[in-house]
């Protein structure tokens, strides 16, 4: 056990921070493992604590006796991952966007790339790839943002105007459209019956509605209004 024994853990760290690069979880594991070599620990409360099983911390225990603090860091630790995808996979995928995708999404283009290209990658790859080659721009920053109007400030300033034709009498009468005159500052409302939406029924709505309330500054329209 002496040889194993790990000494005081802020010597143990100094001198591996000299040597490795070593991540806060692998240092958790050192003082960790000091505990259970002064006896303050248990293998079976210190795999609690790290969130791993028994068989794993014994693992660990026996990785440390047999290579020391080096063999507590990431076998990949400084060399490329199993999981990486060769550069020229993402150039000719690059490549095929720029010619044959421009228009397609992420998502979209990762399924024709798997096939039409044998080139099987995930829509996140596909979306990374296309940030760093600056040809992706998320959804919502590609619309435009439309400000609110502001409301009139003064009566008579601006009157909307539209129709809708329904059967507005339930059954009582046959469907008609009503068609409505509001002030853009106040709400005021001027309802008008009519047969339909046409350039009489709206002028005459118009002059009731100048009639009861003078002459507005201006009148905006729905587009489905004929004057």
């Amino acid at each position: 056990m002496s040889g194993w024994y790990l000494g005081d853990t802020q010597k143990k760290v100094s001198r591996l921070e000299k040597s490795l690069t070593m991540s806060k979880k692998e240092i958790n594991r050192i003082d960790t493992l000091c505990r259970i070599s002064r006896g303050e620990e248990t293998i079976e409360r210190a795999a609690q604590m790290l969130g791993i099983s028994e068989r794993q911390m014994y693992r660990v225990v026996k990785r440390y006796r047999e290579s020391g603090e080096a063999g507590l860091c990431h076998a990949l630790r400084g060399r490329a991952s199993n999981q990486r995808i060769a550069p020229e996979v993402c150039t000719a995928a690059m490549r095929l966007f720029r010619e044959r995708y421009s228009d397609y999404g992420p998502t979209l283009f990762a399924e024709k790339l798997d096939e039409h290209h044998q080139i099987t990658v995930s829509r996140h790859t596909v979306t990374r790839w296309m940030k760093k080659e600056h040809l992706y721009i998320p959804q919502r920053l590609r619309r435009r943002h439309r400000r609110k109007r502001e409301r009139r400030s003064g009566i008579g300033e601006l009157i909307q105007l539209d129709g809708s034709i329904h059967d507005w009498f339930e059954g009582r009468g046959p469907s008609c459209c009503l068609l409505v005159m509001m002030d853009d500052a106040s709400s005021r409302h001027y309802l008008h019956f009519a047969d339909t939406e046409s350039t009489e029924s709206v002028l005459t709505c118009m002059r009731g509605y100048v009639e009861r309330y003078g002459l507005p500054s201006a009148i905006y329209r729905s587009w489905r209004c004929i004057l």
